[in-house]
């Protein structure tokens, strides 16, 4: 008999498979960050929902995969590197969270803003050019990573309602760190989409304290978001687990 499923009482593909996103008001995926060893990698995903969901994988000397619920340990198992299925359901679970992020977002971004004028229309064309020029040289970048196996991807997405601010009011975000910046994206209850960049390049993460670009978007918010899309699927697959 399998000790872990003894202990825990459950196979982890059923962890896997029960994991559903869809309920979550707050989700959060990582690719290395806090590392413990410096040949450690590592995957996180957690949801806010009724209760709250974790998956954690580390890869050292071997892999290793942990299930918490509301910080409480529910399953663990140790698989060796051909242990692909469980790659493969960690790496769904990944992108469906991913997935239902961006889909729910989708009649916020169809949504008219009262008040737009032809001007807001001229400042978020040139905002997309500098917008689509930043992206496709971080999609370079990831191309890096993906033909390269010694390196470590570092980033973070994050989407929903920021779980440690009470007000029910609250915006909901969209934010992606990856290499030097910082993406936020918030979707203000007028129906217009705030975008804010920081860029840490030569700092430490979180230390630039001046917006490289902020802009609010109100006539073309499809395009942006279609910039942002390709940007957080493109990353997904690059730090898919392999």
């Amino acid at each position: 008999m399998n000790l872990w499923k003894l202990f825990f009482g459950k196979d982890l593909k059923e962890h896997f498979l029960s994991f559903d996103p869809g309920a979550s008001h707050w989700r959060a995926i990582t690719w290395n960050f806090d590392l413990k060893f410096p040949d450690e990698k590592s995957w996180v995903l957690e949801v806010h929902g009724k209760t709250i969901q974790l998956i954690e994988w580390r890869r050292r000397t071997a892999d290793e995969v942990r299930f918490l619920r509301n910080s409480i340990a529910v399953g663990k198992q140790r698989a060796p590197k051909i242990e692909g299925e469980l790659r493969a359901l960690m790496n769904i679970s990944i992108h469906s969270t991913i997935k239902h992020s961006l889909e729910s977002n989708h009649e916020f971004m169809r949504a008219p803003v009262s008040g737009a004028t032809t001007e807001d229309m001229l400042r978020e064309a040139k905002a997309l050019q500098w917008i689509q020029a930043s992206f496709t040289t971080l999609q370079g970048a990831l191309e890096k990573f993906n033909r390269d196996p010694n390196l470590i991807l570092t980033a973070a997405f994050f989407s929903g309602k920021v779980p440690e601010e009470n007000q029910e009011s609250r915006d909901e975000v969209l934010r992606l760190i990856v290499f030097n910046l910082d993406i936020s994206l918030y979707l203000r209850p007028d129906q217009s989409l705030h975008i804010i960049i920081f860029d840490d390049k030569n700092l430490g993460h979180g230390e630039s304290k001046t917006p490289t670009f902020q802009q609010i978007i109100k006539v073309t918010k499809p395009q942006f978001y279609d910039e942002i899309v390709k940007l957080v699927h493109r990353l997904a697959q690059v730090g898919e687990i392999k």
